[in-house]
Parts: structure tokens; C-alpha cells; sequence
């Protein structure tokens, strides 16, 4: 008997969870949040920095670490050895003007201006079209006690 009413009670449940009275699901209603405008797409070359962990204890790096790339250049962050990496920008050292073209072209990270987690194998392109000139330091969230940290200037 027990048995039959936590049936029917998580029937009662799901039914009451979603879905019109015919069964067709519920429309969900549209966002009102104002969306980020897209970031622009690159229009020069493609530098790769590859995230990397060393044989050695506490190796973690960016490869190269420092790199200057013209503006509309795009960057490549790619995982090749060792755990998974992110990319964020620190946002005490960004040129001026620099924050809003950041948190367009950079997003899915766990803090505004960085990446989502970047595996072995896997990339993340950054899209430098309309950034400010400037030094843009950056570094890995998860790593940057390791020393795990670089810098990109924008000419």
C-alpha cells in the first residue's frame, strides 16, 4: 500500500512540475535580460599559447608566456599537457576601455573575463578586433599559486 502512494504521489509530482493540461510542455517565456553584443571576429594572424604542465613539480605555464600581437590579431588558447587551464584577465592591469571589449569576447568562465575550464586537446580563441592598445596580463584561475601567469600587448 505504502508502495502505491509514493507512486502516485511522484506521479503527482512530475505532472505538476512543467507541461500544459493537454501534456504538450510550456512555452518558456523570452529573456528580458539585454544580451552582450557579440565580439568582433579577428581579421589578422592566429597566435597559439599553449597551457601546459612541466614534468617538474609546480610547472604549470603559459608557452609563450609573453606575446604582442597587433590589434584584430586572434589567440588561440590551447590545453596540450597535464590538467585542465583557464584563461582570465586581470582586470587591475587591463589597458583603459579595455573591460567591456574583455567581457564580450572572453565568457563561460567563473568570474567575468575569463574562460571556461580548456582540456587537453581542446581551445579557446580570443578575438583581439577593437582592443585597446595595451599590456592585457593574464593568468590561469585554478593555477596562478603555481606561478601560472603571462601577458599579452596589444599594438
Amino acid at each position: 500500500m505504502r508502495f502505491s502512494a509514493m507512486v502516485a504521489g511522484a506521479a503527482l509530482f512530475v505532472a505538476a512540475c512543467g507541461g500544459s493540461k493537454d501534456g504538450a510542455p510550456k512555452a518558456e517565456a523570452p529573456s528580458t535580460a539585454a544580451a552582450t553584443p557579440p565580439a568582433a571576429a579577428g581579421t589578422g594572424n592566429t597566435v597559439t599559447i599553449e597551457m601546459v604542465t612541466g614534468t617538474a613539480a609546480n610547472t604549470f605555464k603559459f608557452v609563450p608566456e609573453n606575446v604582442i600581437i597587433k590589434a584584430g590579431d586572434v589567440v588561440v588558447f590551447k590545453g596540450v599537457t597535464g590538467s585542465a587551464h583557464d584563461v582570465a584577465f586581470d582586470k587591475d592591469s587591463i589597458p583603459p576601455g579595455a573591460a567591456a571589449f574583455l567581457t564580450a569576447a572572453v565568457k563561460g568562465g567563473p568570474q567575468d573575463m575569463s574562460t571556461e575550464m580548456i582540456s587537453d586537446g581542446s581551445s579557446v580563441s580570443v578575438s583581439f578586433a577593437g582592443a585597446p592598445a595595451g599590456k592585457y596580463k593574464i593568468y590561469c584561475i585554478p593555477h596562478l599559486a603555481m606561478g601560472m601567469k603571462g601577458s599579452i600587448t596589444v599594438q
